[in-house]
């Protein structure tokens, strides 16, 4: 969608959604199996204005791909947090790239405080957690990672 097409209609500046497009992101957390004319009922656009939405909140990233969540950690396997650092000079902005690359990464959000990223990830055991650990600790730009296990996963 062109820069500037949502700014009459409430676009936030620093991601440029609007309220289309979070209704249309909560009712696909609701419900991701929605048939797109359902979506488009449910946010009022058309369909072909709903699936340009959904091409575009792809692009950017905002959507970042459609898959099946089961129960249980990791649907049977494990999940863990990792809280990094940064080391001074480097931004989450630079290690983000490089994170995506390491796979079993599901969720990366820079936060404030004492830690500057959380990564969640998900292996089918233990080893697995550990190989992502040591790839996250290779990588240039982190100064310190802590590693949380997930035990339980509520709804």
């Amino acid at each position: 969608m062109p820069a500037g097409r949502h700014s009459a209609g409430g676009a936030d500046a620093g991601t440029g959604m609007d309220e289309k497009d979070r209704l249309l992101l909560a009712a696909l957390r609701k419900d991701g199996r929605r048939t797109l004319v359902a979506l488009a009922r449910d946010v009022g656009l058309s369909r072909s204005a709903t699936q340009e939405r959904l091409d575009r909140l792809l692009r950017s990233g905002v959507i970042r791909g459609f898959t099946t969540i089961e129960d249980g950690p990791a649907a049977d396997g494990v999940a863990a947090y990792f809280l990094l650092r940064h080391e001074p000079g480097r931004s989450c902005a630079q290690l983000v790239p490089k994170l995506r690359r390491i796979p079993g990464i599901v969720t990366m959000d820079a936060v404030a405080g004492a830690i500057d990223l959380v990564v969640r990830a998900e292996a089918a055991d233990i080893r697995g957690i550990e190989t992502i650990r040591a790839a996250i600790v290779g990588l240039p730009g982190v100064a310190e990672v802590t590693t949380q296990m997930v035990l339980e996963r509520f709804q």
